[in-house]
């Protein structure tokens, strides 16, 4: 089958939109598919070295237009990525861009739409299209993979889409980890990856390291987003580091003892707005689980959709309290059981969340 992935995001970069989405091409191609990514790219480096790929397949990028504005620019993405598509004749396209899926179906080709998120952050433009023109149920949409039930349950409830044409997937990892379990007797490695935004619990991390010196505290992310007060707060056992290299990023989550998932409100995406809190399924949590290490996260609903409180991760209730953290990571050294338990758990569970078998799952709904 010929693929064809419309892409309107930076690449490469570290956000996990753009990790996916290109890990989900590496795996459409490893199942034997031609596949064509098309996205922008405002940098010269090669995505294919950038994220480690081993199954190659096409790319083209789009210009970034710096005269026009940000809202301006989607549109004309979408416009020039179909045009730019036409010479590779796919069979059928894959987006996350609304504006894009509905320029498809005008244009009766077929296509998947992948919804992440609802509409409050998007376009006035989108929002009328999706009302009042019901694109969403076009038979040129041959499935749209929602990655909770969450984002399902809000496009069937609120914009009257079909529920059959809805199908739950969740986000998924390609990282390959060998299953090491080492009991750490003296002080934990305890690790965080991925972005700083506010809402994922930065402060709490940092108050949590000063109250716990017994363990050592690792951050992973853009340290541009710390601010500088922060940056120069010397703490003994915390540990700032950049983005990794994706082909580094599984030999550093193998020398971790416990993950956070440490959100403390509603969870946000980039400059702190669109609340994602009810539709999120984190590309860190199935990486988490492929590491085979203990997860410590917030009691959020959403989670539990793909992870079990008590059997593979430690949900804390009263999640804004720096001391209910404290107190889970304390009892967790007298639980060695439970530490091998839980490791083993996620290992196996990171094998029913490998993106080859997302990408399976997709294809098997439109062949």
């Amino acid at each position: 089958m010929k693929i064809c992935y419309l892409a309107n995001t930076a690449m490469p970069s570290s956000n996990a939109s753009a990790i996916q989405i290109t890990k989900m091409c590496e795996a459409f191609s490893k199942l034997k598919n031609d596949v064509l990514l098309i996205s922008t790219n405002v940098s010269s480096d090669n995505i294919f070295s950038f994220y480690d790929i081993k199954t190659k397949f096409k790319f083209q990028k789009i210009k970034y237009f710096k005269k026009f504005p940000l809202g301006i620019k989607f549109y004309i993405f979408s416009v020039l990525s179909i045009i730019k598509s036409f010479k590779f004749k796919p069979d059928i396209y894959i987006t996350r861009n609304f504006f894009t899926c509905f320029l498809l179906t005008i244009l009766r080709k077929k296509v998947v739409l992948e919804l992440h998120h609802d509409l409050s952050n998007e376009s006035r433009i989108v929002r009328f299209l999706v009302k009042y023109f019901n694109f969403l149920n076009s038979t040129q949409i041959k499935k749209i993979v929602g990655i909770t039930e969450g984002v399902k349950k809000v496009f069937v409830t609120k914009y009257n889409v079909n529920k059959n044409k809805i199908l739950v997937i969740p986000s998924g990892s390609s990282l390959k980890i060998n299953f090491n379990f080492k009991h750490n007797k003296n002080k934990f490695k305890i690790g965080y990856f991925g972005s700083l935004y506010k809402s994922r619990g930065l402060n709490l991390i940092y108050e949590l390291a000063k109250i716990d010196r017994e363990n050592d505290y690792y951050i992973y992310g853009n340290i541009r987003n710390i601010k500088n007060s922060q940056k120069n707060t010397f703490i003994k056992n915390l540990n700032l580091y950049d983005h990794i290299p994706y082909k580094k990023i599984s030999k550093t989550l193998s020398e971790m003892d416990i993950l956070l998932m440490p959100y403390v409100s509603n969870i946000t995406v980039a400059g702190d707005v669109s609340d994602i809190t009810n539709y999120t399924s984190p590309l860190k949590l199935f990486d988490y689980l492929s590491a085979g290490k203990i997860i410590i996260c917030s009691d959020f609903k959403v989670l539990k959709e793909v992870i079990k409180h008590n059997k593979n991760a430690i949900f804390v209730k009263n999640y804004k309290n720096v001391f209910s953290w404290r107190n889970e990571i304390q009892k967790l050294r007298y639980q060695y059981n439970k530490q091998i338990i839980f490791s083993k758990n996620n290992y196996l569970l990171s094998k029913k969340y490998s993106l080859i078998n997302r990408a399976n799952k997709i294809l098997k709904e439109i062949e």
